[in-house]
């Protein structure tokens, strides 16, 4: 239905997060450059938090993609 309307080409709101699907919000964009300088850094722990569905899981899948 919306992806008719909208024109999209694949289904972005899928139970499984799809990096392909990720908007880089101002918050996204700093925590993905804390990830990305710790793991070059090779720190040992790297802890991003958030409440369930605010992006946590496809943030590390862009990472890792």
């Amino acid at each position: 239905m919306y992806d008719e309307f909208y024109g999209l080409s694949g289904k972005p709101f899928q139970l499984t997060p799809d990096h392909r699907f990720f908007f880089s919000s101002q918050g996204h964009h700093r925590a993905l450059a804390y990830l990305r300088y710790g793991l070059e850094q090779g720190e040992g722990f790297i802890v991003i938090t958030g409440g369930s569905g605010t992006g946590k899981t496809i943030l590390v899948r862009t990472l890792f993609s």
